[in-house]
């Protein structure tokens, strides 16, 4: 993955976990900026990973399906893993 899309990716995360102190429970807490980086980091892994787990049979034959026509190989992934 291009470090440009990885920066993008973690800014994107970054206004997300930002967003946690712009709840009616905790819009007078004070931002914790190292809080909202980690929590971030957390967020771009689960944003951007198959949730293959969690998917309907047809989404995990079009999974395969996707992963045949690339390269004809079934260990070919759809998402970039880090």
């Amino acid at each position: 993955m291009k470090k440009e899309e990885q920066q993008r990716r973690m800014m994107f995360a970054i206004q997300e976990a930002a967003g946690a102190w712009q709840g009616e429970k905790t819009k007078d807490t004070e931002m914790d900026v190292d809080l909202a980086e980690e929590f971030a980091k957390i967020l771009v892994k689960h944003m951007y990973e198959p949730h293959l787990g969690c998917a309907t049979t047809g989404e995990l034959l079009e999974e395969i399906k996707t992963r045949i026509e690339v390269d004809g190989k079934l260990d070919y992934r759809t998402i970039d893993s880090d």
